[in-house]
């Protein structure tokens, strides 16, 4: 069994600016791909924009937690 001081970094190896500007871009993806899905079922426009909206914004919070999480844990890496 790994020690944990193995697998947890104390000092992430991204910065706070990469991560964010990572989440942004996947979100940007998510976020057309959300409001498509939602406009092609409800075949209304101010639905799939509250949809998409909601969650655009707490995606975006949870995959920069998720990203920075993952920044500090080394297994799998050479």
């Amino acid at each position: 069994m790994m020690k944990r001081s193995r697998i947890l970094k104390t000092k992430p190896t991204e910065t706070h600016a990469r991560s964010i500007v990572k989440a942004v871009v996947y979100r940007v993806l998510i976020v057309l791909s959300v409001f498509i899905i939602t406009y092609a079922t409800t075949h209304r426009v101010a639905d799939a924009a509250s949809i998409t909206g909601l969650t655009a914004i707490s995606g975006t919070i949870i995959y920069y937690i998720y990203e920075r999480v993952w920044s500090r844990i080394t297994w799998g890496r050479n």
